[in-house]
């Protein structure tokens, strides 16, 4: 190897629409960029998600978020990627943009048990695993056989390698089980928290939870609470 050759980095991949960002969020990152040793992960929000409603907050709003909640996180980072093409933006085509941008690294497409379900459903779904290895992250209510039939509906063979916890096929494309994710709070049981009025500092950074409520999200009436 040369001394100007450039190190393969190990960039993990969270996208959604953080809407808003939380502990379960910031917990499964954390988690997943020490358990892989990644070198950096990148949060990317969905400015246009083809796969959901459109988020309650505001792209600019999600964004703000982020970036207070990953403020002294030096390898948690933020891309705007989606916002700069036009709506819908697929899955697929943001990791051939990424590829594009930071070159031939190896990349970590970090997903919910929930939505590795509904793979099958998406865009071009075949092409991901030859753009990246999944992460995928255990979710209540949603046990390891229904993966298995998820990743049976993968194209090609795959075998599941205990120790490393991983869906293998013999083009070397992977696919782990990240099971330390203990958080069950999610988004939208948030929103609704907020809604009416309940008590949610627990599962939101300081910071974004004031934010929530001098900018009035979600229903929160900011007028009685900053």
């Amino acid at each position: 190897m040369t001394d100007n050759a450039e190190k393969v980095r190990k960039i993990g991949v969270f996208g959604g629409t953080f809407d808003p960002v939380h502990e379960g969020h910031l917990s499964a990152a954390q988690g997943v960029l020490a358990g892989y040793r990644l070198d950096r992960l990148l949060f990317i929000p969905a400015a246009y998600p083809p796969h959901k409603r459109q988020p309650a907050a505001a792209y600019s709003h999600r964004v703000a978020m982020l970036e207070l909640a990953l403020a002294g996180r030096p390898r948690m980072s933020i891309s705007l990627l989606e916002a700069e093409r036009q709506a819908p933006s697929y899955t697929v085509d943001t990791l051939r943009e990424l590829r594009t941008r930071l070159g031939p690294q190896a990349f970590y497409l970090i997903i919910g048990a929930d939505s590795f379900r509904e793979l099958h459903l998406w865009y071009r779904y075949a092409d991901l695993l030859r753009l990246a290895d999944f992460v995928v992250v255990a979710r209540p209510g949603v046990p390891a056989v229904d993966l298995a039939d998820a990743v049976a509906l993968m194209p090609g063979r795959f075998t599941f390698d205990e120790r490393r916890q991983a869906w293998c096929r013999d083009d070397g494309s992977r696919i782990f089980y990240f099971a330390d994710a203990h958080s069950g709070v999610s988004s939208s049981e948030i929103r609704k928290r907020l809604a009416r009025g309940e008590p949610v500092e627990t599962l939101l950074p300081p910071a974004v939870l004031h934010y929530i409520k001098l900018h009035g999200l979600y229903g929160v009436n900011p007028s009685l609470t900053v």
